[in-house]
Formats: structure tokens, sequence, C-alpha cells
């Protein structure tokens, strides 16, 4: 589509549509990664609880979208463990306000995943919110490190976003690879095609730190986007007071540079 650069640099200043304020537009394909057991999943179903009932999220403002959850990766007894925490966490607000807008998947998809998922975006309601958790299991990837086929599964996935034509948002979870063997930077598992054709990527990390067995994370944007997260969330994740069940909860607070921290 051919865009007329006057009419665009004439225009006045707007922001986008939200999903997450200052955190994730409306529209976006995002990459999301972690090592092994930094809490992406949980992180996710916070935020999917968060969105159906327009609540803040880590301290960010929501708009409230029905949601489409793929899960792959969580087995029903962590899963089923997951959601209770996130909803505990948020104080337990009454499911039949938000329960019916987030579609949960568990386990569902085969090798014919993308005739699926169609078919899920086409009912009603039209998710503005689409997780898959994560890309590998979820997508049927034979050859993590193939880019030729990551760069496929993203034109599917982006495909699939058009398709629900609702400002649709994509979040794809995917495990992170500490460094770089070459430049030593953070990077993804696997291809590298994952970076460079989606429009924003985050890693969850670990920080040291934190009580009762929890662990403190660190969510921050690989690099600066016109929108987005434009600096680092520190997670501070604590339980709630009543012995059983417990719930989670997600403190945030902006994090620390490391001059800050000299």
């Amino acid at each position: 589509m051919r865009l007329n650069l006057a009419d665009i640099v004439l225009a006045p200043l707007t922001d986008p549509l939200w999903l997450v304020k200052n955190m994730f537009p409306r529209g976006s394909f995002v990459v999301l990664a972690g090592e092994h057991g930094t809490g992406k999943s949980s992180l996710l179903y916070n935020l999917a609880i968060s969105v159906a009932l327009e609540k803040p999220f880590l301290g960010h403002e929501t708009k409230a979208t029905d949601i489409l959850y793929l899960d792959e990766e969580n087995g029903k007894p962590d899963a089923v463990r997951y959601w209770q925490w996130a909803w505990r966490g948020l104080h337990c607000p009454d499911p039949q306000y938000w329960a019916s807008r987030i579609r949960f998947e568990s386990f569902s998809l085969s090798n014919q995943w993308v005739k699926q998922v169609r078919e899920f975006v086409q009912q009603e309601p039209c998710p503005g919110l689409i997780v898959v958790d994560t890309a590998t299991p979820a997508l049927r990837i034979t050859d993590e490190n193939d880019n030729g086929e990551a760069s496929q599964k993203i034109l599917e996935l982006r495909a699939i976003q058009a398709l629900a034509n609702n400002d649709t948002t994509m979040i794809v979870l995917k495990h992170e690879k500490t460094r770089d063997d070459k430049s030593h930077r953070r990077t993804v598992r696997g291809a590298k095609a994952w970076l460079g054709a989606v429009d924003i990527v985050m890693y969850l990390s670990f920080k040291r730190g934190g009580s009762h067995g929890l662990r403190r994370t660190i969510l921050a944007a690989d690099k600066p986007r016109a929108f987005g997260l434009q600096y680092p969330i520190e997670i501070v994740p604590s339980w709630t007071q009543e012995k059983e069940p417990k719930g989670l909860i997600l403190n945030a607070q902006r994090a620390l540079t490391q001059n800050e921290e000299d």
C-alpha cells in the first residue's frame, strides 16, 4: 500500500490504539522470550485476565478485548494452577465478568493448526489478542534453527492476525538463548527470523533477589520502537497472605539501569 508522506507528516501526532498502554499497541506482532522458569506463561495468564477485565497490567492501563490463548506448553495440572494463581493474585474477580472473554485452548492443535486457528478467529467473539504458548510445539516446527521454516510460520500467523480483522495483537512465546555465540547478546533459541520479522521483541529474565521461593524478573524490550515499552520493568512477585490457596501477585516497578544501580 502506497502512503502519502505529505499527509503523514502534516497529520497531528496521535497515539496508537493500545492493548496495554505504552507496552503493546493493538495490531502489533510480539515475540516474548525468556529462559526456562522465568514465568512467561504465568505472566501471560495474568495479562489475559487483566485485559479481559480492563484492569492494569504491571501498572499499565489495558483496553478490554476478547482473547484466544493457545497453550501447547503447559500440561493441565500446571495450567490449572497458573490460572488459579493469577486469579487469586488479582483479588478473585467474579469469573462471570471475564472468563467468557478468554477462549483457552490446551493441547488442541494438530498438524492442521493453521486451519484450526483460522476457524477459531472467525467465530464470535473475534479475538483482539492471540497468545501462542509456545512457538515450537504450537506451530509444529520441525527444525527450530531453520529460518525458512520460521519465516513461513510468521507469515501464517500474520495472515491469521489479518483474518481476525480486529486490530488483533499477536504474542508468541519463545525460549531464550541467553547469549549468542558470536555477538554475545541476548537472542531467541533457534532461527533468528523471529527477531527481524516481528514488530516487537521482549525478554523476560531473572534478577537477583526475591522472597518466599519467588524470583524477581526483568521485562525489557530488545530495541526501542516508536511505540511500546521504553524502559525495563522489574517484576517483584509475592504470594497473597492466606495460607491456602495462594495467589500470585506481580508487583511492578521501573527497573534501574546498570549506571543507576552503580
